[in-house]
């Protein structure tokens, strides 16, 4: 089968086309055919440096995807040959990732897509839904609560802030200015200028004080929302805690840092958000396994496109 290979860490142009034996199905485990696989910072993290990841080169990353059930393991109940599914698998430890024709995967990590969305828009959601959703329980907002969600426009934030207003939570949110009127769209109350300096003072003077702050891009800005925090509210970051907390603990703030796990119910949870019309997967650019060494330099330098799809596929049918 042909796959996208890391055979030693380091830059992009070390992504490599290249042939790998086709998997077979371990017990619980499933083959998925990849139509299309969502790209994320992490997948060129792991790229560059596998110890973090615990990955034992050659390996393939690539932990975001869409496609068809292929072969059924023993010991798995609930998908036949054929079925549309999407998912994800686990950001360490995975050593034969989605950038290939075929990955065996956990039964558990999968689950029946959306029928409304195309390969394409599915294989958008699945590790970044699963992490904002995760954030967004961890953060435990009810509804008329306020967060402020930093890089809201990026692939996780722009998820978040759509499963907040599904909460009916009021959301204030910071992203580039070319971004805004995608913010608005998605329906944040409150779109701020990512680089303005009173972002967090902007936020409470149009929501109140704050239940909750979500950081999504990191550079710090975690430990500088805190001020508009009101007491007892949490924060939370999927990238970094990195900063002055002390706040924090004066203030009684839970803080949380969330790497996102795979499991089948959070993916169920999307679905249902999916075709109740509350959550939309916005694709930005769909590119060939020609083009993953540029989409990887650019992740690498901060000027990604939005969200990329690598398209595995072309077809949108089992075969």
């Amino acid at each position: 089968m042909r796959a996208i290979v890391v055979r030693v860490p380091g830059p992009a142009e070390n992504l490599e086309a290249a042939e790998l034996p086709m998997p077979t199905a371990g017990t619980g485990r499933v083959v998925v055919r990849v139509g299309a696989v969502g790209l994320n910072p992490v997948d060129a993290g792991n790229r560059a440096d596998a110890a973090w990841a615990g990955l034992e080169a050659p390996y393939v990353v690539g932990y975001e995807l869409a496609g068809w059930v292929e072969e059924v393991g023993p010991g798995v109940a609930g998908f036949e040959r054929g079925d549309a599914v999407w998912g994800m698998c686990p950001v360490r430890g995975t050593r034969w990732g989605a950038y290939a024709e075929y990955v065996e995967v956990d039964a558990r990590w999968i689950a029946p897509r959306p029928a409304a969305l195309d390969v394409v828009e599915a294989a958008a959601i699945p590790l970044t839904g699963s992490t904002a959703l995760q954030l967004l329980d961890r953060l435990a907002l009810e509804e008329e609560d306020a967060v402020l969600v930093h890089a809201a426009s990026g692939g996780v934030g722009r998820l978040f802030v759509q499963l907040a207003r599904m909460k009916g939570v009021r959301v204030a949110a910071t992203s580039s200015r070319a971004r805004h009127p995608l913010l608005r769209d998605l329906g944040v109350d409150v779109v701020l200028d990512a680089e303005q300096d009173d972002a967090v003072a902007a936020a409470v003077q149009q929501l109140g004080p704050l239940d909750a702050v979500a950081d999504c891009g990191g550079r710090g800005v975690l430990a500088a929302s805190l001020a508009g925090v009101r007491e007892g509210g949490s924060a939370g970051s999927i990238v970094e805690l990195s900063g002055d907390f002390e706040q924090a603990v004066d203030r009684n703030l839970r803080l949380h840092g969330v790497l996102v796990r795979p499991e089948r119910e959070t993916l169920d949870r999307l679905r249902v958000a999916v075709e109740a019309g509350a959550l939309r997967p916005v694709v930005d650019a769909v590119v060939g396994p020609e083009a993953i060494a540029e989409t990887h330099r650019a992740l690498d330098a901060g000027r990604g496109r939005g969200k990329v799809v690598l398209l595995m596929s072309d077809a949108e049918h089992p075969g």
